[in-house]
């Protein structure tokens, strides 16, 4: 899902409108609504403009509904996608629910929570490529930096703060491959932040 939303919007968009757009597309039914909790958006520190909403509408990504439904309460987002891709990426609909939930979980962190969204956008990101028990993960610069709407020059700055906070281990550039290769934390060392 990561790898569609980076290419269904444009470079310029934010890593919160990223982040929304995630959430609605792993939470989003077979028609295509979505209904975000308000405490859902609070938990991931979107709740607090519209812009991320406008955003994604002036991106024709979405559609807000109106406001309450009958199916919505006072406190719920409600939308339409708009994009019919979306709803054709793998996992099956409760399999996404799963990935949305532990989406939620990743960018929620204590650890986190005091960073940037582009910060919490690529520990979700890096977090997605890697796989249990591995140990050093690679992905291709120019697609980290994309899938994270990061701008290349910001990428070195992202993982330093991600690597103080104990996200990842260690992080290297290789400039042959222009490959970034990156750690997982060290267990000890994460378990003295939370």
């Amino acid at each position: 899902m990561l790898s569609y939303l980076a290419a269904a919007f444009p470079p310029e968009a934010s890593a919160e409108g990223r982040l929304l757009a995630l959430q609605c597309a792993l939470r989003s039914n077979t028609s295509g609504q979505v209904h975000l909790p308000a405490g859902l958006l609070r938990g991931m520190r979107l709740a607090r403009t519209h812009a991320l909403w406008d955003e994604l509408e002036d991106a024709h990504w979405l559609r807000r509904l109106p406001h309450p439904t009958e199916q919505t309460g006072h406190g719920t987002a409600a939308a339409q996608l708009l994009d019919a891709t979306v709803l054709t990426q793998e996992p099956a609909r409760h399999d996404r629910h799963r990935a949305a939930d532990w989406a939620l979980r990743a960018v929620s962190q204590p650890r986190l929570r005091g960073l940037s969204a582009a910060d919490r956008l690529t520990a979700v990101v890096l977090a997605a490529h890697h796989s249990p028990g591995a140990g050093r993960t690679s992905m291709e610069a120019d697609h980290l930096t994309r899938t994270c709407g990061l701008d290349r020059n910001k990428l070195t700055a992202t993982l330093d703060r991600l690597v103080t906070v104990y996200t990842i281990g260690a992080w290297t550039f290789e400039p042959v491959t222009e490959d970034v290769s990156w750690d997982p934390p060290d267990k000890t060392s994460s378990r003295l932040v939370k």
